[in-house]
């Protein structure tokens, strides 16, 4: 589905205009958070009334405030942050759905929102970068860690304040080897590693843009 999603998305930008395009691009900059706010009200309505469980502060969450902001404004960091975790947090939710298979089915709103969400991740800094001038660069890495940094340090609060696993700071996902490095390491390894994995994948995205954008 993915390679699908973006093969028409690469199509439909060569046949069409680029203020179209970008129309295109709010839009989903839009639905974003439209659609996180769905889930929430969702939850609400089934009886969840603690707050802490309702905020979106998984890196996939946090997109919902960053695409918007980095669509709208077009700054530069907040651009090469949404490029290079958004794409790399939609794929992994979509190839790993930790918390959606094995306790929803498949024809249920939650999976049909995750899914919906998780390919926005994908498909909106895609375009952002077919229709709206953005150009990824090795160079920006240090701006995307320094933002990544941050948005975890929150994340981190919350979750031994509150007893929340955000980003999953305080447990372990169900990926094999993420669940062996912590038996061995504790949360010193885990948690290093986690992080070396992110920024290896966000090196690995941006690396990609920029050769990417060379070609064209």
């Amino acid at each position: 589905m993915i390679p699908l999603s973006l093969f028409w998305l690469v199509r439909w930008t060569r046949t069409h205009s680029r203020q179209t395009a970008r129309q295109l691009l709010y839009g989903m900059a839009i639905a974003v958070p439209l659609l996180e706010l769905m889930r929430i009200l969702w939850l609400v309505w089934l009886g969840e009334g603690y707050w802490v469980k309702l905020l979106p502060l998984h890196l996939c969450g946090l997109q919902v405030f960053f695409i918007p902001l980095a669509v709208f404004s077009r700054n530069l960091p907040l651009r090469s942050y949404v490029w290079a975790t958004s794409i790399l947090g939609g794929i992994t939710a979509i190839v790993y759905p930790a918390g959606i298979v094995g306790t929803y089915p498949f024809f249920h709103f939650q999976t049909f929102q995750s899914f919906a969400l998780h390919l926005l991740l994908i498909l909106t800094p895609v375009l952002m970068f077919l229709a709206d001038d953005y150009s990824p660069r090795l160079s920006q890495l240090p701006s995307v860690i320094a933002i990544l940094g941050g948005s975890a340090l929150c994340a981190f609060a919350v979750d031994w304040i509150w007893g929340q696993n955000y980003m999953f700071l305080r447990e372990v996902p169900e990926i094999g080897f993420l669940q062996a490095i912590m038996k061995l390491g504790g949360y010193p390894a885990y948690w290093l590693t986690l992080g070396a994995a992110v920024i290896a994948g966000c090196t690995l995205l941006l690396a990609f843009g920029q050769y990417w954008k060379k070609r064209d």
